[in-house]
């Protein structure tokens, strides 16, 4: 009887993902400044901010509009809308630092899957081969199914994982990046803080004379740059969503060819069935008939005289 020949030949995928942990967004915060942005968004990431911050302005407003602060502040509360305006813009690059985060996360994540659904197709196609050396033996070379693996199997492997950054297609795609890229950083954020900050003191100290307090000029200049930022953000967002959508497409192209291929699987070892049952059926009607063993005891042993 001849020998299977199949060897098989593992995917070296399969010992690479056993090395490594699934790619988080934690990960992504290294160093200092990602362990501040990671802080920081954990923090004013929360309904309870959202309560905090409603709750700080109407007192304000109520303070400033019936209360001690009525001098300080008056309506149209220029500094609580100065002091909000510091803080959106603030908080607009910690934004930015979390859509890189997401971006570089997701895209690790792509290829992670992509690698893992092109270890998946390869040990199936390892199990389509086992079985056709298998039917060599069983059959004696006659195929016992005749079938073609999905189409996509071939076509996927001239298709690289869809990457964030690869949506940033045309001049306006490569400007939108280059801003994202730029700005949402950590010493963005500190560029911002000095920058705003270091205008409030020279203003005070006298060196900006043309925008004093409450700085109305700093103020504009704030709301525009927060506008044009706002922008920038929701082009980030389309991106991650474009990015997304491709991979959910090859994601199901992936789980499709994989499903097909089972279900040759399935179809391969039931004709195999068939022939191991034709075979049992032979061995069975062909086989001499077995004789009952006859079981002989062993003598007595007689005990020994005594003395």
């Amino acid at each position: 009887m001849a020998d299977v020949e199949f060897v098989h030949e593992g995917h070296p995928h399969l010992e690479k993902r056993k090395l490594k942990p699934p790619p988080k967004v934690a990960d992504e915060h290294v160093g200092f400044n990602g362990h501040l942005a990671a802080w920081i968004t954990k923090k004013v990431g929360s309904m309870w901010v959202v309560y905090l911050t409603l709750v700080f302005i109407s007192i304000w407003m109520i303070l400033a509009t019936w209360g001690p602060l009525h001098r300080a502040d008056p309506y149209p509360f220029p500094f609580l809308l100065f002091l909000g305006n510091v803080v959106q813009l603030l908080l607009v690059f910690i934004i930015l630092v979390g859509q890189q985060v997401l971006g570089i996360n997701a895209d690790k994540r792509a290829v992670a899957t992509y690698n893992d659904a092109e270890a998946i197709l390869h040990e199936v196609e390892q199990l389509h081969r086992h079985l056709e050396s298998q039917d060599r033996i069983l059959n004696q070379g006659i195929s016992l199914v005749e079938s073609q693996p999905h189409p996509w199997i071939k076509k996927r492997h001239a298709i690289k994982p869809p990457r964030v950054e690869d949506q940033h297609v045309g001049v306006n795609g490569r400007i939108a990046a280059f801003l994202t890229q730029r700005v949402g950083t950590m010493w963005a954020f500190y560029v911002g803080v000095v920058g705003q900050f270091g205008w409030i003191a020279l203003a005070e100290l006298g060196v900006i004379k043309f925008d004093p307090y409450p700085f109305a000029f700093l103020l504009f200049i704030s709301s525009l740059v927060q506008l044009i930022f706002m922008f920038v953000i929701m082009v980030g967002q389309d991106v991650l969503g474009q990015a997304g959508d491709r991979r959910a497409q090859q994601t199901f192209l992936d789980a499709e060819a994989v499903l097909h291929e089972c279900a040759r699987l399935q179809h391969h070892l039931t004709a195999q069935d068939k022939v191991i049952v034709k075979i049992c059926g032979y061995v069975k009607e062909h086989a001499p008939e077995h004789h009952p063993v006859r079981v002989v005891e062993p003598p007595a042993v007689k005990p020994a005289p005594a003395g």
